[in-house]
């Protein structure tokens, strides 16, 4: 729940996280990057590979299949779900014959960022990743060896990539202490947790974690939270880690070290950010393309990014971008209003099913199937308000100033909600004007009702009765108005995560499948998903397939 108590405590680990997150205090500090060429030869060896050859189908001698997932642990059976649809062995048309071909499940399981929600600390990837994961393949695993790999969202960074590091790094070959594959949540009441944790902190001792987190069948391979693998000769894997701001110098040095070397690549980069977010340059997204000399729409590129928790696919020139956060986590919607991006060639929801669902997002909150946060400190904020209007002979004035100082805390807020220092300012300052003198009379009007509804039954007016009546509804009512207000930033394309976070929709589901071909300079994709995955007879869909043809590829310019 968004608007919930454990939400609001991965909101604090956020706060926290950035404000510590420097470069003088940097968890990649005790990282040293693989060797493209130690991260090969570990890979193939794993997948039996002899070795012999320069990128890891070269050691193979044949095609590689690669699973591609990312914003997952979140829902629990959603989790589950999303671990059954990456487990099944799939018939796919090739995407340049339509033939049908057995795309199998991945050798390689690449997590794209944000392993788990709303803090990925061990013990939320292990509850809402590992056991979820682990259930489904303790009943599919066939034996054969498979490889993790993957790269740290902000959500992991809330945890300064402790979780992270005990699900992605490479054991050490002889490790007694490693963990079985865990398929039990681990347990514990958040007061005990704390209270174990203040307890260890006064005896200077510390909180015992698992060591590492285990996927059955899957090895990690990494030592840092990023690396460079070359797959093909024409084709190298980047995966990016900007920590909770940017790229650092030493994987500017990495990556740009390994593009002088290799001028005639093409590279796949998997980002932690998109460089477009609902069709708009993004911030971060953008830096990190600049700090990898990027060159988009002119280079020849395939960006593939999770943290929007939806799909969607489009060319600039000789860019191609890939979004797919459809691991786990609730769902973000397609862009609805003021369309100006270029044409996406899949969108998954499109902008007419995203509409349909945003229109359920006032009701949601106003229930509190977000959380109850909003409905207290609307009860906290009018608990004046009403106390001041039921005084005895309160005067106007009194009742008018309360009011008037309700508008002023509300609507500012609205304002910053509605993102009033990213631009369109008149238009953000009407809505949440709008939105705050209506939440401002909200407490009024249900004092006159609950009174003539009391009085309507024939019952003695009661003040204190007549005050929790008016304070309840008013709480519930201005929940409502939040989440109306929420829902017309998305619609008028002002806002577009808050909405859906809030409505926190578990549809949409999906990961990658790719085949890194051998032979030739081309990569297969295809996005298999679930429009509803709770579902009881939910099947797996084909929400889009398309080739990557690694060719006519420039130098790079420095």
């Amino acid at each position: 729940m968004w608007f919930g108590i454990s939400s609001f405590w991965g909101h604090l680990r956020h706060f926290l996280a950035s404000a510590i997150a420097t470069e003088d205090v940097d968890t990649r500090d005790w990282m040293s990057p693989d060797a493209p060429s130690d991260l090969v030869a570990r890979i193939a060896a794993r997948l039996g590979g002899d070795g012999a050859g320069a990128t890891l189908t070269e050691c193979l001698g044949r095609d590689l299949w690669i699973d591609f997932v990312a914003d997952t642990g979140d829902d629990v059976e959603v989790s589950e779900r999303v671990a059954g649809l990456i487990s099944r062995v799939y018939e796919l048309p090739d995407p340049e014959t339509g033939e049908l071909l057995v795309a199998p499940r991945g050798e390689i399981l690449f997590f794209g960022g944000d392993t788990a929600y709303p803090v990925a600390t061990s013990e939320e990837i292990n509850n809402r990743v590992m056991v979820p994961f682990n259930r489904v393949l303790s009943l599919c695993d066939d034996g054969r060896p498979r490889v993790l790999l993957g790269i740290p969202g902000n959500h992991d960074w809330y945890d300064g990539l402790d979780g992270f590091a005990r699900m992605f790094r490479v054991r050490p070959e002889q490790d007694e202490d490693e963990a079985r594959p865990s398929i039990v949540n681990i347990e514990q009441h958040a007061v005990e947790k704390y209270a174990d944790w203040a307890r260890e902190f006064m005896k200077g001792g510390h909180i015992g974690k698992p060591k590492t987190l285990n996927l059955i069948g899957y090895q990690p391979m990494q030592s840092a939270s990023y690396f460079v693998l070359p797959l093909t000769p024409q084709l190298h894997l980047f995966a990016v880690d900007r920590q909770l701001r940017r790229i650092d110098y030493r994987q500017r040095r990495f990556f740009g070290e390994w593009r002088l070397q290799h001028p005639r690549m093409a590279p796949w980069v998997v980002l932690p950010d998109p460089p477009f977010k609902f069709g708009e340059p993004a911030r971060n997204g953008m830096l990190m393309a600049r700090a990898l000399n990027l060159r988009l729409g002119e280079e020849r590129a395939l960006v593939m990014n999770g943290d929007i928790h939806h799909y969607e696919r489009w060319s600039e020139r000789a860019t191609e971008f890939v979004t797919a956060g459809g691991g786990g986590a609730f769902l973000h919607p397609a862009r609805i209003h003021q369309r100006r991006l270029a044409p996406r060639s899949v969108e998954w929801p499109g902008p007419r099913q995203s509409a349909r669902l945003l229109m359920g997002v006032p009701w949601k909150v106003a229930r509190g199937r977000s959380g109850f946060i909003p409905h207290l400190v609307y009860a906290l904020l009018f608990a004046p308000q009403t106390v001041i209007a039921l005084t005895a002979g309160a005067l106007l004035s009194a009742q008018l100033g309360a009011t008037l100082v309700v508008l002023l805390v509300t609507a500012p807020i609205y304002a910053l909600i509605g993102g009033v220092r990213r631009g369109r300012r008149p238009l953000v300052y009407c809505l949440a004007l709008a939105a705050g003198a209506i939440t401002a009379v909200i407490p009024l009007c249900m004092l006159h009702a609950t009174s003539a509804g009391l009085e309507a039954l024939g019952r003695t007016p009661d003040l204190v009765v007549e005050a929790a009546i008016a304070l309840l509804l008013s709480s519930f009512l201005s929940a409502f108005v939040f989440g109306a207000y929420l829902a017309l930033l998305t619609r008028v394309g002002l806002e577009h995560t808050q909405a859906f976070t809030a409505l926190d929709h578990p549809g949409f589901k999906h990961f990658l499948r790719l085949r890194v071909h051998a032979a030739q300079a081309r990569v297969d994709v295809w996005c298999i998903g679930m429009t509803d995955p709770l579902a009881p007879e939910a099947e797996p869909e084909l929400v889009d397939q398309f080739s990557f043809h690694v060719s006519e590829v420039g130098s790079h310019e420095s």
